[in-house]
């Protein structure tokens, strides 16, 4: 894709904008991209991370594609039915029946902190590397 060096400047405009459109149509490619595989990698890893009694919770550790435009995509980590209600209690710990407390065996915010640092060093060399 190269410019042509006899442009009328009433054609300067369109023809940048023209580029631009292409540049950011990569990038958002890319990054659409690079969320798909971090929301994979992050059900990946909570699953590995997450406390085994019965299985239950880990089989149940999943995400789903919420909302995807021309421009972004979203994607939503979650815990299907009904084991969804275990996740605050291990990740927070929670109180005994009979007193004491049963301390955080989940690392998920830690987890997500990861995902989310990985996330924007990707996104940081995606715009980096497309020229």
């Amino acid at each position: 894709m190269g410019i042509n060096n006899n442009i009328d400047i009433t054609q300067l405009s369109p023809k940048m904008q023209e580029l631009l459109n292409q540049y950011a149509g990569k990038i958002t490619q890319k990054v659409k991209t690079l969320a798909k595989e971090t929301v994979v990698e992050l059900a990946k890893n909570t699953k590995t991370s997450s406390p085994v009694k019965t299985g239950d919770y880990k089989r149940h550790i999943s995400y789903e594609k919420t909302k995807e435009t021309s421009t972004n995509t979203v994607y939503t980590w979650y815990v299907k039915d009904p084991e969804y209600r275990l996740t605050h209690l291990l990740a927070n710990g929670h109180a005994k029946r009979n007193g004491g407390r049963v301390e955080s065996k989940f690392p998920l915010a830690e987890e997500v902190i990861e995902a989310e640092n990985k996330f924007v060093n990707g996104i940081e060399e995606i715009i980096k590397n497309e020229h």
